[in-house]
């Protein structure tokens, strides 16, 4: 049997192991559609080519530090791709289902690895992410001077207390299992009077989790019942009410970003 040699790179134990057996090497055949596996190794912007030609059109992607993800979609065979490119090269393209590349997973079509197997038996996604931001709320402050009086013609000392924006930076804590979630705000962001938590825990209501947004609310108190927006692409989130916040998100989950 002949091996590619970007396999063997890649996994040079298993390909060791499969030659020593006498079998042939699986794994990156079963994910890599027949048609573009040729592909693999290629410069981008030759490949990008390739792909159009072959009935493949841009459905989006991300940037990371070293590398970026694009989709592919191909409306006749109902496959969508994910392409990883690093350093100006096609790394890695996989078959992956059908709404990442912004179709529904009825479109999904082809062979049955290309379809998007829907939830797994017993499975709830489970977000666990710090937030490290800024923000600021509304607090009482001591104001203390000389203020003129107009009886007296003179000026006397005056105190009392101003309500004014403080600024902190802080991160918060949030935990998503299923349907239900809860966030940890950082004690500068509770007011002296807030509802019913749990060891600091407020439940997030109206919970919407969709493949590249998070989205929700939780009642500090009657007045101040911030809203929650997470963007999963990019990690960035942001707290719209009484209290407001402002940063990136990191998973707490060391094995995948969320």
């Amino acid at each position: 049997m002949q091996m590619n040699r970007t396999h063997i790179r890649k996994f040079p134990a298993l390909a060791a192991a499969c030659a020593l057996a006498g079998l042939s090497m699986p794994v990156l055949a079963q994910s890599t559609p027949a048609d573009v596996r040729d592909l693999v190794g290629a410069r981008a912007a030759g490949a990008e080519s390739q792909l159009l030609s072959r009935g493949y059109v841009s459905a989006g992607g991300s940037q990371g530090d070293d590398r970026k993800w694009t989709y592919w979609w191909n409306e006749q065979r109902g496959v969508c791709l994910s392409v990883t490119t690093r350093e100006g090269r096609y790394d890695a393209i996989v078959a992956t289902p059908a709404p990442d590349c912004r179709q529904s997973a009825a479109r999904g079509g082809g062979a049955p690895e290309f379809r998007d197997p829907g939830p797994q038996d017993g499975y709830r996604e489970h977000i666990a992410l710090v937030c490290y931001g800024e923000g600021h709320k509304l607090g009482n402050e001591l104001k203390s001077g000389y203020e003129y009086d107009t009886d007296k013609r003179k000026y006397v000392a005056r105190s009392g207390v101003e309500l004014k924006k403080q600024d902190y930076d802080t991160s918060l804590t949030i935990d998503i299992n299923g349907e239900r979630g809860r966030i940890r705000p950082a004690k500068e962001m509770v007011p002296p009077i807030h509802a019913d938590n749990e060891d600091g825990w407020f439940p997030i209501t109206d919970l919407n989790v969709s493949r590249d947004f998070i989205r929700g609310a939780f009642k500090l108190n009657n007045f101040n019942q911030p809203k929650i927006t997470i963007d999963r692409r990019n990690g960035h989130i942001a707290l719209d009410g009484m209290s407001k916040f402002s940063g990136t998100c990191d998973s707490l989950d060391r094995d995948r970003k969320f």
